[in-house]
């Protein structure tokens, strides 16, 4: 649950263009609010009809004349008047919404609502009229009657800030917008992930896509804010594409060139082995023939490389090949180098698996393990390679006795020119990059384990490599085969 919750927090506090596109629609719709009650205060507080509704000064001035005898039942009629003005206006309990009068007969005062502004004079006639009571002021309005000097002044709050303060004090404020935000907010979001849906097409095609596929974008967006992006990405794609291409050219036109020279030198270095004496020279020109052999290796290497990148690319022509039938003429030919290395290969491999791939590129990912799991086993170690199918996919398993390759390491090596430090064993660095890009090009998988061989002594815990690729159906195989 704690896990839950912080996992939770981290990704509520990753930016988020939906967050701020949410946000930004809940502070324009709390300005709008904002607008819409400063709107209406000040629309209260410059109405005039409130004090007149109901023709209350006419019936405040009747009962003032008709009981004008009667002092004790005229405030006693003139309170429940007012306490009626305040229980109609529904504002009885809010302070500074509350209605206050004063009535006048002639100089003498006849009533003045308890605890409100007190005594205030205010000439007839002149309307609206403001007015300064103990710090707070106030919006009067005074009428006469026609018939006597009797006057009558009511008096409403005339701050904003008391109004705002008192509305807000009885949720007239905040209230409707918090019962309002969640139907604001669940519209504003599916808005707003309906708008995003674009988006997130082009990000799923990017995202699906492997990391040799530099041809563009297929989505062909009509709306005007994506275009630019999207044009942009796909200038950018084929700006990579060309630069790769022009290296890829600029490598396998250099390793091409490089066979020609290397295989001259080597011819002139054997040749020269037959007229030189002495243990000094012979120890040299042994050199130079191991030095050649590792060149003309890692050409090799290289244009493996450049064939296998073709075939990512779709450039190499895919035909369907008995996948067991290549493996164990691989073994076939690689079973002197075992034998001169003291090492012994054992093979099961299923029949009838068939892939569809260039020829080349199955040939040059098999070797490099088969050659990797015998060069790194010692002396009497054992080379397992297993071949199965099920569920349509071809699963390969080749196992040795070397000193493995560790966890934290597994992702790097299949880098290219990356090697493990302190390797007793020559190489590029190119072989696992090899199989990488073929096995990227047909859809599978590559997993490194340690290897499940009962460990000789002196060995290390040794490396088991794992691949699964997709089988062509037999009919197909054998329909395509040549």
């Amino acid at each position: 649950m704690l896990r839950t919750f912080k996992l939770l927090l981290l990704r509520w506090r990753e930016p988020s263009v939906l967050r701020r596109l949410l946000l930004a629609q809940g502070l324009l719709v709390l300005l709008l609010w904002l607008g819409l009650i400063a709107y209406v205060a000040t629309e209260t507080l410059h109405d005039t009809s409130v004090f007149d509704s109901g023709h209350r000064f006419e019936s405040i001035i009747a009962v003032t004349e008709a009981l004008r005898d009667q002092p004790e039942q005229l405030q006693q009629v003139l309170h429940h008047i007012d306490m009626f003005q305040r229980l109609e206006d529904g504002v009885e309990d809010i302070e500074a919404l509350r209605m206050a009068m004063v009535v006048w007969r002639g100089d003498q005062l006849v009533y003045a609502t308890p605890g409100e502004p007190g005594v205030v004079y205010t000439p007839p006639g002149d309307g609206v009229q403001l007015v300064e009571r103990d710090g707070r002021r106030w919006r009067a309005l005074t009428k006469q009657s026609q018939h006597s000097n009797t006057r009558v002044t009511l008096l409403l709050p005339g701050s904003i800030a008391d109004l705002l303060m008192a509305m807000n004090s009885h949720g007239f404020l905040v209230l409707p917008l918090l019962v309002s935000l969640p139907l604001l907010v669940l519209p504003a979001w599916a808005s707003v992930r309906l708008a995003l849906r674009p988006w997130r097409r082009v990000s799923a095609e990017i995202a699906s896509r492997g990391g040799q596929d530099l041809s563009p974008l297929a989505y062909a967006p009509r709306h005007r804010e994506l275009r630019p992006m999207l044009n942009a990405v796909n200038r950018l794609l084929r700006r990579v594409r060309e630069s790769v291409a022009r290296e890829r050219s600029f490598i396998a036109d250099a390793a091409h060139e490089l066979r020609t020279p290397l295989a001259t030198m080597r011819v002139h270095a054997e040749a020269l082995q037959a007229h030189v004496s002495g243990a000094h020279a012979q120890a040299l020109l042994d050199g130079v023939l191991r030095g050649g052999e590792r060149a003309n290796h890692l050409v090799g290497q290289l244009l493996a490389l450049m064939r296998s990148d073709a075939a990512v690319d779709g450039t190499a022509p895919a035909q369907p090949v008995m996948l067991d039938e290549l493996l164990r003429e691989r073994l076939a030919q690689l079973a002197l180098l075992a034998a001169e290395r003291g090492i012994e290969l054992d093979c099961e491999a299923a029949d009838g698996i068939a892939i569809g791939a260039p020829r080349e590129s199955l040939i040059s990912m098999l070797d490099n393990l088969i050659t990797n799991a015998i060069k790194y086993s010692p002396p009497g170690g054992l080379v397992q390679v297993r071949l199965t199918a099920a569920a349509g996919l071809a699963q390969l398993s080749i196992a040795d006795h070397g000193p493995g390759i560790p966890a934290e390491a597994r992702e790097r090596v299949f880098d290219r020119f990356y090697r493990l430090p302190d390797q007793a064993q020559s190489g590029s660095g190119l072989g696992l990059a090899i199989v990488a890009s073929v096995v990227q090009r047909l859809g599978g998988q590559i997993d490194l384990q340690d290897s499940p061989l009962p460990p000789l002594s002196g060995s290390g815990v040794g490396l088991c490599v794992l691949l699964q690729l997709p089988c062509q159906a037999d009919e197909d195989a054998h329909r395509e085969a040549p």
